[in-house]
């Protein structure tokens, strides 16, 4: 087999590894004839800014059996390749040398056994660092259940290390990978990696993923994982993939998990890592999972009328932020322009851009207020809510 022939197998096979897909397209849909486009994703390197990066397997022979993942052993209908660290640069660096990719995210499956998998994927990684001199950025997936010396070589080529928990307990966890220890095997070595990064490695950080609705978890069982991730482990980023069905697999008749539901999980945990909110505040339904039909920030300002109007031209900051369609840089331009000029009419509102106009209903400007009261804001994003379900649940 040839090196395009095992691209044509490795870089569809590592879509499932989730990331945030350039040009705002949520999932990357293999064509054979194209594959190098799909394999293109973006991704926040040291610096914090989205660059484009090349995402590949090195193996997609696997030993496990996870309930969900098509490359699972059994699995007959899963193409299967391998290749050597001289065909990852092969591979990799015209790429990086005009500019089509400015990074390399590697992943691999559980090729012979987790250790030796690992370690033919840094002897990959190795490979570019030394015989082509390449320092650009690496993103690194680490496998479950690898020795320490595993890790810290990881934390000495790559610029982020992950390793996915995909569920977010042992008990949900046991339900689709019984091979992995929840504890031992993965957050063990996140542990041993987070200490890496205090003693200064890692400079784009840790990182773990979600296979979002695969083992029957909730939302807020999701969130409370990733805030404790974030508090106690230090992840710098935590990843949710919207489950699929495939063929060959046991969950394959299950039915897959809506797309808005790994976009509202992505936006509350943006709102914890950048706008205050703790993972208990978010806007659980009765059965613990987050509104489709709203975004989690708006769901909150509706469920909490009396938190509102607050007033543009004096709330502090922490507070600006909690009002809908004012994000950061809003917020930070408010706070510079009102200490020359107070924001008087809607006018002003609609200077801070398009967004901020959604804010009308939640703020005054100099003591006016000029959006809906409680309950028309109630009746009319009720009344979008069908219009909202139809077109992005799926």
């Amino acid at each position: 087999m040839d090196l395009e022939q095992k691209l044509d197998i490795l870089a569809p096979a590592a879509k499932f590894d989730a990331c945030d897909t350039l040009g705002g397209g949520r999932r990357f849909t293999p064509q054979k004839a194209a594959w190098s486009d799909g394999a293109i994703v973006a991704e926040a390197g040291p610096d914090g800014r989205a660059r484009p990066t090349f995402r590949l397997l090195m193996s997609s022979r696997c030993e496990w059996s996870c309930a969900y993942c098509p490359l699972r052993s059994g699995n007959d209908d899963a193409p299967r390749a391998t290749l050597t660290p001289e065909e990852l640069a092969a591979a990799f660096l015209p790429r990086a040398e005009r500019g089509a990719a400015q990074g390399l995210l590697l992943s691999t499956a559980v090729d012979g056994n987790a250790p030796a998998a690992a370690d033919r994927m840094l002897d990959g990684v190795e490979h570019l660092r030394t015989k082509h001199a390449y320092t650009g950025y690496v993103h690194v997936k680490l496998l479950p259940g690898i020795p320490r010396q595993a890790v810290e070589r990881a934390a000495k080529l790559a610029d982020r290390i992950s390793i996915n928990l995909e569920a977010p307990s042992a008990a949900h966890l046991a339900r689709v990978s019984p091979e992995r220890s929840w504890n031992s095997d993965l957050i063990e070595r996140l542990v041993w990696a987070r200490d890496f990064q205090r003693a200064g490695a890692l400079p784009s950080g840790l990182a773990t993923q979600f296979v979002v609705g695969a083992a029957g978890e909730s939302d807020r069982e999701l969130l409370l994982t990733t805030a404790w991730l974030y508090r106690e482990l230090e992840l710098r980023r935590v990843y949710y993939g919207a489950f699929r069905p495939a063929r060959g697999t046991p969950l394959e008749e299950l039915l897959p998990t809506p797309f808005v539901r790994e976009q509202r999980l992505k936006e509350a945990d943006w709102l914890m890592r950048h706008y205050g909110f703790a993972h208990e505040e978010l806007p659980y339904d009765a059965t613990s999972n987050l509104p489709l039909h709203h975004d989690p920030k708006l769901a909150w300002a509706l469920a909490h009328p009396e938190r509102f109007p607050v007033e543009l031209n004096t709330a502090a900051p922490e507070t600006l932020l909690r009002v809908p369609g004012l994000g950061p840089v809003a917020v930070r331009r408010i706070v510079r322009l009102r200490r020359d000029a107070r924001f008087r009419d809607q006018q002003h509102l609609k200077a801070l851009g398009a967004a901020a106009t959604r804010a009308i209903d939640f703020i005054t400007l100099n003591g006016r207020f000029f959006g809906r009261d409680a309950a028309a804001r109630a009746r009319h994003y009720a009344a979008r809510r069908p219009i909202a379900e139809q077109l992005s649940l799926w």
